[in-house]
Formats: C-alpha cells, sequence, structure tokens
C-alpha cells in the first residue's frame, strides 16, 4: 500500500511539473529581443530565438561563429540553458579556437525566466569553457548577456 501510495504522489508531482513546464514552454519559445536592440534587424547578440530543445543555428559572433545549439528547459528552477553541440561555420577568427577542447557539457548560458510573466528573461553568458582547463574561459559572445523582451509583445 505505501508503495502505491508512493507511486500515486509521484505521480502527482509530474504532472503538475509537467503542466508548469508546459505554461513556460508556451510562453518562453519565440523570438526575444535584447533591451535598447533594433527588433526588424536583430543582428548577432540582439536577438535570440528559442526553440526548446531543437538544434538551430546560433550567431556567436556575426561573420566568425556559427555553432548548433540547443535550449533546455529546468521547469523547476525556472531556467533555461544554452548548450552547443557542433560548429556550423567559423571564420579565420574562430577556425584558429581550440574546438576540440570546449566542454559540450557546460553550458553557453542561462536564461532567467522567472518574470517571463512580465515578458521579460535575462540571460548571463558563461561562454565557451575548456574541458582540460575548466577556469580557462573564453569571452566570445558576452554581448548577449542582458535582458530581453518578447518581440511580439
Amino acid at each position: 500500500m505505501k508503495m502505491l501510495t508512493g507511486i500515486i504522489i509521484w505521480l502527482m508531482c509530474s504532472t503538475a511539473g509537467a503542466v508548469y513546464a508546459g505554461e513556460i514552454t508556451v510562453g518562453i519559445n519565440g523570438k526575444w529581443v535584447k533591451l535598447n536592440s533594433n527588433p526588424t534587424e536583430c543582428e548577432c547578440r540582439d536577438c535570440i530565438d528559442i526553440q526548446l530543445g531543437v538544434l538551430q543555428s546560433f550567431c556567436v559572433e556575426s561573420n566568425q561563429i556559427y555553432l548548433n545549439v540547443r535550449y533546455l528547459l529546468d521547469a523547476k528552477l525556472k531556467r533555461v540553458y544554452l548548450f552547443w553541440e557542433s560548429v556550423v561555420e567559423v571564420g579565420s577568427g574562430g577556425a584558429a579556437l581550440p574546438w576540440d577542447k570546449f566542454d559540450k557539457r557546460k553550458p553557453l548560458a542561462e536564461l532567467d525566466i522567472s518574470t517571463i510573466k512580465q515578458g521579460t528573461i535575462r540571460m548571463n553568458w558563461f561562454g565557451l569553457r575548456r574541458w582540460d582547463n575548466p577556469s580557462k574561459r573564453y569571452s566570445l559572445g558576452d554581448g548577449y548577456a542582458g535582458t530581453y523582451t518578447q518581440a511580439n509583445r
């Protein structure tokens, strides 16, 4: 009986979390524009297009570094993490970077979505970090850090 009760409680919590995650997913997917940026131009580091769980191209440095990334939601912490998976295209500056040494298990950025109901999110940019030297961080893309609003608001 205790096991059955435990399973029921687990299912109830899982369902509640799924509903909450679903509400956030609907609100977060789409185009977000950095405060004081032009929403019609959306240059690299001015806008982000969040599609949770979907592999998509991401401009880190205009005409230099484009990566395939994935946005992953942690509904409990009200955070979305941006992970890179592969290189799409690099210019001469990006080609010199040690891509085989960058840690794909560490997020490029963390988005605080606790204010999503007010139409804003805040990005904390970590950048590329090496797996062989965790304290070594490449600041490429630091211009992404800041507050964003929904483009269609």
